[in-house]
């Protein structure tokens, strides 16, 4: 194969470029398109660049520019950063720069896309010829539509089964679901060549024919001749140790249950009864017992065997059926719907290209050159694709970069033997042989490695030595590390798994990067002159799990990492936290989800709260109260304000950083409102609708970049990340644990496999329980290639060094024909002996590792020190991390500067609880008042059981209730439309619709006390429910504010102003917020209302002026009210022209609901309005 030199390769022809990691494609790929704009003379419309995902397009694209624009500056003799002499050795200067210039000026027209995005674009503009309406649109999700056609598959198929689809039901416990999940993979598949297995009703009524016959027959023979047989088996010619007089009659046993009520076929025990098992038992010179019932039994068994291999046939029918219903269907009902997912793009391009024998050629007009890259990731309709373009073009240059190497997405479809009959097909073939990555120490340790066969990929992919590209900086560590480090856990002791080895490994992992980065600390480890950093660390691991434990293990050591991964953001423990208290916000009365939504995570509420709730209504009333005021927000102002609302006023931010592993779970919350919120946008769904939408992302299969897990953290942090998300990038320091963990190479219920006997090879799908030998072991050993790629993907990502870990101690869970026991052990020819001496079974676990060492002793050896092979090392204290000399302990960290204060949103109830969160001011208590001093007129005592039940959904409930109800109309015509369903929606049940309609009753029609003006009297155009307000605060203090009260409230008011010295809270700067129950307006006059449901005692005449001043003095309501007041002032300033606070403002209300009657004007309400001193006094105050 030769070296490529892009600077100076002919562009003509089909050409293969396999660019091994860290040789430098990108750059390749860069300097082959300024050579085809430069010196072929091609505009950017003109060649075509694909690559495979959105983020790797627009890289490329990025990289692309740059180089045009380097180019043409080293051309006009600006500064640039690499020279371009070359290009004046095929073009003139002049002609150069004017298409260089062109280029630049045009390059938005660039046919740089992903392989869905040029379909898509050739699609659109050749309508015509791909048949396509022109208005489809691209959907991501096609599960729906599936779901629908598989349930009209089911329908058709077991309306009214058969026989055999009877059985089916029974014995698999088959569903629709999970009928779907069998054949999904496969559907977009249409290359796979399948075979359908042939079974009908009719044959395998035989087969059950068949197996009633001999089951009979062996019942009669086991009726008649039992004792016989028994005897037979116990006259002394079998074995003694298993055909004995407790094992003998066990069976028999068991075979009388069996004939008399036959279920399931007892195998083992009838096996014993055979005539093949029973000669293999016979003792030496003994004859084997015969009876004409062993030969039955054996018919038996093989008629059961055929029934069953019968049903799965059956099964395997159904499945085929189901496959091709939806290949055949799927496309039809897409096309009603007049819509097209990203794989039906390159179904219809290829389609259209065989259908149009003029497409292509037109096509290779239009691109006149291409450049494919992350070839080896193609599939058969892929490369058919671009194959069928230039296929009657063959002076038209084409380059395909990959590398085979790292062919690792086998699981999303990619097709390597595609890759391979491509690579036949090409006229030229081109490697890059220069690692501009890693340093030459260990390019050397890792050629050593992979070039001891000849055959190290267990395919038709070779190894390519390559050599370093450039001068690299060194990692200097004491004591000093090698290249590649093998660590070996040795241990010969008993008592340890696969969990146990792999959680000691991570153990030891953490350990040393914790060593490692106290040694830079001290100036003991550097690369190049600066020190190791924690983000020049990463850890590659197969699965997630596996990076939860390693994470884990760092953070016990002080040490911050950021996990990559690619799991979706819906299936995190965020997500089903935050359904939980979106369901609770949607359904604010239901207490069981309140109370379900609280214990989350993301809420932290613990055993003992909950029970607090229970024991203190006011607290219960409190969450009820705030959930339903987001409910309002979302409902009125939509998703994104509530959950900002939910996010300040609980102080999530704080709560969630203070755990261990905040930053991830704050960028999951945040990244799932987004999407929420994006949602909601696009699709207008309701409440109810988007919990629904979250639950089906959580269940559904599909793969969306969008969705993925984003990085917490851009800080300087260890990175752990899967071996395939670390594919492309580059790490200074890698640690690779779990490369001995081989993942299992099991097939699923059907898998494809490649049939290289077939002409021209030919991909099938195959059917797991009805596979052959030859199958099975080319499935296998298309996996464990595989898992060597996905091998050699981790070990070339570092730069300087390479640990990786491997057992040879007593554990029977390294697979020693995995991808790093064939790298290590079986990749030579002379090692196949030693090989297969390690896969003996009965070998001791002390000659198993003597074995194993004496290789890794050769393979050192023969490194020039490039690989060492040491003994895994286990601490009983983890080593921790001391960055900066000081002692690592878990803390939160405190924000030590004196600047001005972070901004809060505070409230009434935050200051009065002297909390900086806002907790909504219900009342339920019954308040134990002293004896009261002052008596209005007595008041006629009212029935217990005409009162309304208190607690905090009963109080929650009424001022649903109010906010509702249209106070000018009667009650009794709102009972259906308000009443009934709010007290529906809050758990209580309809006993208590008359007194709570008796309550608001008296409400509505007693007279307030400062004029005869009645709530019933207020039409909706009058009044403002629920009154939501925010304005700044800076520095709010409690002394200050506490001498403004004592100066300017009535000297009279003794409980208040004892009250106001008990006030408590922490400086306040940011907002104030909070929701007025009721603002109306009459007599030009506006006045604030809060409705208190407070049981002050057992009788309305509980309810007197000093009764409610001191309640207005327990909870500080004065302070309320102040609050609320001043809100009004500011509103009132800027919506009315000539606003006058002693001319439009009326005062503040409290409602004690429980207190008034219409009897006596004034009952039950407390009423105040402050002087505009102190109102303009509090504005200062707070600004």
């Amino acid at each position: 194969m030769q070296t490529l030199n892009a600077q100076t390769v002919p562009l003509e022809g089909t050409n293969l470029i396999e660019a091994s990691a860290g040789t430098g494609k990108t750059w390749t790929i860069s300097w082959l398109y300024l050579r085809l704009i430069a010196v072929y003379g091609l505009t950017v419309d003109k060649v075509l660049v694909v690559t495979y995902t959105e983020a790797a397009t627009s890289e490329l694209r990025d990289r692309i520019r740059k180089r045009l624009a380097d180019a043409l500056a080293f051309l006009e003799e600006r500064p640039h950063e690499e020279t371009y002499e070359v290009l004046l050795t095929e073009t003139p200067l002049h002609d150069c720069i004017q298409r260089l210039q062109l280029a630049l000026v045009s390059f938005d027209e660039a046919a740089v896309f992903t392989i869905h995005g040029f379909c898509k674009r050739v699609l659109s503009e050749n309508a015509f010829e791909a048949r396509m309406p022109f208005e489809t649109e691209l959907v991501t999700n096609e599960d729906s539509l599936l779901t629908e056609l598989t349930d009209k598959f089911w329908y058709q198929h077991f309306l009214k089964p058969d026989a055999l689809h009877l059985r089916l039901l029974q014995k698999r416990s088959l569903t629709p679901d999970s009928l779907l999940a069998d054949v999904r993979n496969f559907i977009g598949k249409p290359y796979l060549r399948t075979e359908m297995p042939q079974v009908t009703n009719e044959s395998f009524a035989q087969l059950q024919t068949a197996f009633a016959q001999a089951l009979q027959t062996c019942q009669q023979t086991w009726v008649s001749e039992r004792d016989a047989i028994v005897s037979l088996l116990l006259g002394g010619a079998l074995n003694g140790s298993t055909y004995n007089k407790r094992h003998v009659p066990n069976w028999a046993g068991k075979l009388d249950t069996y004939f008399a009520q036959p279920l399931a076929l007892p195998h083992e025990v009838l096996e014993r009864f055979t005539p093949s098992v029973l000669t293999d038992k016979t003792k030496d010179g003994k004859a084997t017992p015969e009876h004409t019932f062993f030969a039955q039994v054996e018919a038996l068994i093989a008629a059961d065997y055929a029934q069953q291999e019968g049903e799965q046939a059956a099964l395997e029918h159904l499945r085929w059926q189901l496959l091709h219903h939806l290949r055949a269907e799927l496309p039809l009902r897409k096309q009603q719907l007049g819509i097209l997912t990203f794989d039906d793009l390159l179904l219809h391009l290829r389609d259209a290209l065989e259908q149009h024998p003029d497409f292509a050629p037109r096509l290779a007009l239009k691109y006149q050159a291409a450049l494919i890259d992350e070839f080896q990731d193609t599939d058969p309709i892929q490369y058919e694709i671009f194959e069928r373009i230039y296929r009657d073009k063959p002076e038209q240059p084409v380059f395909y970069v990959g590398d085979p190497k790292q062919a690792i997405y086998g699981f999303r479809g990619a097709d390597i033997y595609t890759y391979l009959k491509a690579a036949n097909s090409t006229q030229h073939h081109y490697t890059l042989q220069h690692n501009f990555r890693s340093h030459p120490d260990l390019l050397q340790g890792l050629n050593h490695l992979f070039d001891q066969s000849a055959n190290p990929f267990r395919s038709d992919i070779a190894y390519e030595m390559v050599s370093a590209g450039k001068a690299q900086d060194s990692l200097r560590v004491e004591p000093p590390l090698s290249p590649i480090r093998l660590w070996d856990w040795d241990s010969l002791e008993e008592g340890f798994n696969s969990t146990s080895v792999q959680a000691a490994m991570a153990e030891a992992v953490a350990d040393d990067i914790a060593r490692l980065l106290n040694a830079a600390r001290m100036g003991a480890a550097k690369i190049g002159d600066r020190p190791v950093e924690s983000s020049d660390i990463a850890v590659l691991v197969r699965e997630n799990q596996q990076g939860e434990q390693i994470k884990q293990a760092l953070l016990a050591r002080g040490i911050a990492s950021v996990q990559k991964s690619r799991d979706s953001i819906f299936c995190t423990r965020e997500a089903a936290d935050f359904r939980a208290i979106l369901r609770a916000i949607a359904e604010p009365g239901n207490e069981t989800a309140l109370k379900q939504a609280l214990v989350t995570e993301l809420c932290g509420f613990t055993a003992q709260d909950l029970l607090g709730l229970d024991d203190h209504p006011t607290s219960l009333e409190a969450e009820l109260e705030a959930f339903h005021r987001w409910h309002k927000t979302w409902h009125t102002q939509g998703f994104m304000p509530m959950f900002r609302q939910w996010m300040l006023q609980r102080q999530r931010y704080t709560h969630l950083l203070a755990l261990a592993d905040g930053e991830r779970r704050l960028t999951n919350l945040l990244h799932l409102a987004e999407l929420i919120h994006t949602e909601s946008r696009l699709q207008g769904h309701g409440m109810h609708a988007l919990i629904r939408w979250l639950q089906q992302k959580a269940e559904a299969r599909e793969k969306d970049e969008a969705h993925e897990l984003r990085l917490e953290s851009d800080e300087d942090l260890v990175q752990i990340t899967t071996i395939h998300k670390s594919k492309g990038l580059e790490y200074g320091i890698v640690y690779c644990p779990y490369l001995w963990v081989e993942r299992d190479a099991k097939a699923s219920t059907w898998f494809s496999w490649y049939d290289a006997g077939s002409a021209g090879g030919v991909s099938r799908l195959q059917a797991d329980a009805l596979a052959g030998d030859a199958a099975r072991r080319c499935f296998r050993e298309a996996e464990q290639a595989e898992s060597l790629r996905l091998l050699y993907v981790a070990l070339t990502r570092a730069k300087y060094h390479c640990t990786v870990t491997l057992v040879s101690g007593r554990l029977n869970h390294f697979d020693y024909y995995s991808a790093l026991g064939w790298l290590l052990f079986g990749a030579l020819p002379q090692s196949r002996e030693i090989l297969g001496k390690l896969r003996k079974e009965g070998m001791q676990p002390d000659e198993r590792q003597r074995l194993m060492h004496t290789q890794l002793a050769h393979l050192v050896e023969q490194s020039a020190g490039c690989i060492s092979h040491e003994t895994l090392p286990v601490n009983e204290t983890p080593l921790r991390y001391q960055p900066d000399n000081r002692q690592w302990q878990p803390s939160i960290r405190r924000y030590q500067q004196r600047y001005a204060p972070i901004p809060k949103v505070g409230s009434f109830s935050g200051l009065a609880a002297g909390k900086e969160d806002e907790r909504p001011d219900y009342d339920t208590l019954v308040f134990a008042t002293a004896a009261l001093n002052e008596r209005t007129t007595p008041i006629v005592e009212r029935s217990r059981s005409d009162v309304f039940p208190r607690g905090a959904k009963a109080g929650s409930c009424l001022h649903k209730m109010l906010e509702e109800l249209d106070f000018t109309q009667p009650l009794s015509a709102q009972h259906d439309t308000v009443l009934r369903p709010v007290l529906k929606r809050h758990g209580l049940p309809e006993r208590w619709l008359a007194a709570g309609a008796q309550l608001l009753e008296n409400t509505l029609h007693t007279p307030l006390s400062f004029t005869h003006q009645r709530l019933c009297d207020l039409p909706k155009s009058q009044r403002l429910d629920e009154l939501e307000f925010y304005f700044p605060v800076e520095r709010l203090r409690l002394k200050p504010l506490q001498a403004l009260l004592h100066q300017h409230l009535p000297l009279e008011w003794e409980v208040i102003h004892h009250a106001i010295d008990k006030l408590k809270f922490n400086e306040l700067t940011g907002y104030m917020k909070g929701f007025i129950d009721l603002v109306f307006v009459a007599e030009e006059q506006y006045f604030v209302v809060d409705y208190k449901s407070n049981e002050l005692g057992g009788t309305l005449a509980d309810y007197t002026p000093l009764a409610m001043q001191e309640a207005m003095a327990e909870h500080h309501y004065y302070l309320q009210y102040l609050i609320y007041c001043l809100a009004l002032h500011r509103y009132l300033q800027q919506r009315l022209p000539r606003y006058d606070w002693e001319q439009h403002v009326g005062g503040a209300l409290y409602l004690f609901l429980r207190g008034m009657t219409p009897e006596q004007a004034g009952s039950g309400v407390f009423f105040h309005k402050p002087a505009l001193v102190l109102i303009e006094a509090l504005d200062h105050l707070i600004q």
